[in-house]
């Protein structure tokens, strides 16, 4: 997974907390500036968290 850095220092960010359906990871936190992007929304996993039941075309 690809891990940005940090908009206001530059640093690289680091993992704060990981999807629950995916692990993926979703939260990112700088240790230098301590600056907290918006959390990543992964879509699919949303929708899996709501008990969606996906239509086949969406699954493929």
């Amino acid at each position: 997974m690809r891990v940005d850095s940090c908009r206001k220092c530059g640093m690289e960010l680091t993992i704060k907390q990981e999807c629950s359906i995916c692990n993926e990871p979703n939260k990112f936190n700088c240790k230098e500036c301590y600056f907290e992007p918006e959390e990543q929304i992964h879509s699919l996993c949303r929708l899996v968290d709501m008990n969606h039941n996906p239509l086949i075309s969406e699954t493929a």
